[in-house]
């Protein structure tokens, strides 16, 4: 089905790469001292005072090593920025980490959830010295304000003291599928294997990738003024301009190619002190040619082996009429229902919207994915949408807070169980629903033993909008760029469609589990969830694409529907060119 690109290979305009931005960094010797805040045993805090000395102070340690990361730092970014001090042989003398101080507070004395200004204040009590480091680290009980929602960790400064601060948590019991990947399941996408943590701790494994991330930005860009990319204020910087990325051939959801200690059958990128083991993260790399004016690649071109590839399994595709049934569970104004319904209609019956249109964006799963194969299976017309019967439980009759399973039984009362139909259940803003905002933004699955499939979404707007609903909300996590204008000015109906359209384009081109997907079954990626936050031309992660803005309203869309509807729908990856599809 021909090599899969999952990221198109993308160059950003000069003015939005990570340049110099003539500010100050970090340099010569930085003292670094400590804060311990809340338990940590002796073990845990070895596996980060080894790290840190495995920074400057292991030239005998196997390569690849910690060493040579920091190394790639200091030639990379610091020597550009100021010229290196000879040392007493008149060699160029390396930037070197010092540990200095240390104190713990494992009574908790500002208590067990701080805010980010407390954070600050517990830097200050470490003491940190003129152009060094405080670092903070919270254990894994203490919840921190934005820790797992928007951050891992975060680094700060006093300007006028010279001096700057690092906070990391340990993500172990609140989020290690966002803070600790990819030690443990991801929060979100296919839920590969976990690897195993090098030093046998989810939790710290976590904190030291995470901590050489906000070491990497704080030396590079400690004051806000020196390298980055994007505003001042949310910027992207050494590490955080390679998000997810630790090996070679990475990609959204793989890690790269790492390093295996056969011994202990755990993964690891580089060595370090006292035979620990660490995976950091890869950064973006500046040549003396390109220091004005960046060469930022977002993601690498990566074409993984056949069996990794999206492909088609010999199973059923949905085809033909497929009748579509609506349970509304919860309250949804009429405004609302018509956004969903009205894109439903512009699947396949609105011919006359302009173009790009919804119907396009339908006819082109039909053209790549079920006209083929349904043709083959001697079912040759063309495959339509055609909306069937719709019910109301506005008052929750299975309360606001909703398994799984009972979302199954929903689908059954929505008209489930019509050979080859799709029963929708769509919850209001005020419902939770098992692995919502979590895991999952919507779902799609089939009846046991019948031939009929259902569609669960839920409206994100007051529970996880970043999540669900962005590009229309500020992502929950990374840079914090203005959301684009909702095109039907709901952001949580608008997110829904979205979201929606992603479960629809799976459910039809792999009803069953059996037909178009990649990876393991029961965790495929499908026509859309191949080509994650993709929306335009030009997309990268943290950027939709290049969309249409609706020159009245200002809001983005990329195709036309019904009755002058405007809507954002996902890519669509293409099995024969290996790319992903979009309609701008």
């Amino acid at each position: 089905m021909g090599a899969r690109r999952r990221m198109e290979l993308y160059q950003p305009n000069p003015a939005d790469m990570l340049s110099y931005h003539n500010g100050q960094v970090l340099h010569g010797d930085i003292a670094v001292s400590i804060l311990w805040y809340g338990q940590f045993t002796q073990v845990q805090k070895t596996i980060v005072y080894d790290f840190l000395l495995s920074l400057t102070m292991m030239p005998q340690a196997a390569s690849p090593s910690v060493a040579q990361w920091w190394n790639t730092i200091d030639q990379q970014y610091l020597s550009k920025a100021v010229p290196a001090t000879p040392n007493a042989g008149g060699e160029a003398k390396m930037t070197e980490v010092l540990l200095a101080n240390q104190e713990s507070d494992d009574n908790y004395s500002m208590g067990k959830s701080l805010t980010l200004a407390q954070i600050s204040d517990l830097a200050a009590r470490a003491n940190p010295k003129k152009g060094g480091v405080a670092l903070v680290f919270t254990a894994q009980d203490v919840t921190v304000e934005g820790f797992c929602m928007s951050q891992c960790g975060l680094h700060g400064s006093d300007a006028k003291a010279g001096t700057t601060y690092v906070w990391v948590g340990n993500s172990a019991t609140q989020c290690p599928g966002e803070c600790a990947w990819p030690f443990h399941q991801p929060e979100y996408g296919p839920q590969d294997p976990a690897l195993r943590p090098p030093n046998g701790d989810v939790g710290l494994d976590g904190m030291i990738v995470n901590l050489a991330t906000e070491l990497a930005g704080v030396v590079t860009n400690p004051f806000g003024d020196a390298y980055y990319q994007g505003s001042s204020d949310a910027p992207l910087e050494a590490a955080t301009a390679c998000p997810g990325q630790f090996g070679s051939g990475s990609y959204p959801g793989y890690a790269g190619n790492l390093k295996t200690d056969q011994a202990s059958v755990k993964d690891h990128t580089h060595f370090v002190a006292m035979v620990s083991r660490v995976l950091v993260a890869a950064m973006v790399l500046m040549s003396l040619a390109q220091l004005s004016m960046g060469s930022r690649r977002l993601m690498e071109l990566y074409v993984p082996p056949k069996s990794d590839q999206l492909t088609y399994h010999h199973g059923t595709v949905l085809s033909g009429d497929i009748p579509v049934s609506i349970l509304w569970y919860g309250k949804f104004t009429p405004a609302q229902r018509s956004i969903a319904t009205d894109f439903l209609l512009s699947l396949t019956t609105a011919p006359s919207a302009a173009t790009p249109s919804v119907g396009q964006w339908w006819g082109t799963i039909d053209q790549l994915y079920l006209s083929s194969t349904a043709a083959t299976n001697g079912a040759a017309s063309a495959t339509r949408v055609l909306l069937d019967a719709q019910a109301s439980d506005e008052a929750c009759s299975l309360g606001r807070s909703l398994t799984l399973a009972q979302v199954e039984q929903l689908a059954a009362r929505a008209g489930g169980g019509k050979k080859d139909g799709i029963a929708l259940v769509f919850t209001d803003e005020d419902v939770a629903v098992e692995g919502f905002c979590s895991s999952r933004c919507g779902k799609h699955g089939s009846a046991p033993g019948a031939q009929s499939t259902y569609i669960w979404v839920g409206n994100s707007v007051k529970q996880c909008p970043g999540q669900c609903a962005w590009p229309f909300a500020q992502p929950q996590y990374g840079p914090q760029g203005a959301p684009l204008v909702a095109p039907n000015g709901d952001v949580g109906m608008d997110g829904l469609v979205m979201v929606l359209a992603t479960m629809v384009a799976g459910t039809v081109t792999n009803p069953y589990g059996d037909a178009f997907y990649q990876g393991p079954r029961d965790a495929p990626l499908e026509a859309c969830t191949a080509c994650p936050g993709v929306y335009g031309s030009g997309a990268y992660p943290g950027f939709p694409g290049n969309l249409l803005v609706d020159q009245t309203t200002g809001a983005s869309y990329n195709a036309n529907g019904v009755s002058g509807r405007k809507y954002l729908l996902p890519a669509l990856y293409n099995p024969a060119t290996s790319t992903c599809s979009t309609l701008v």
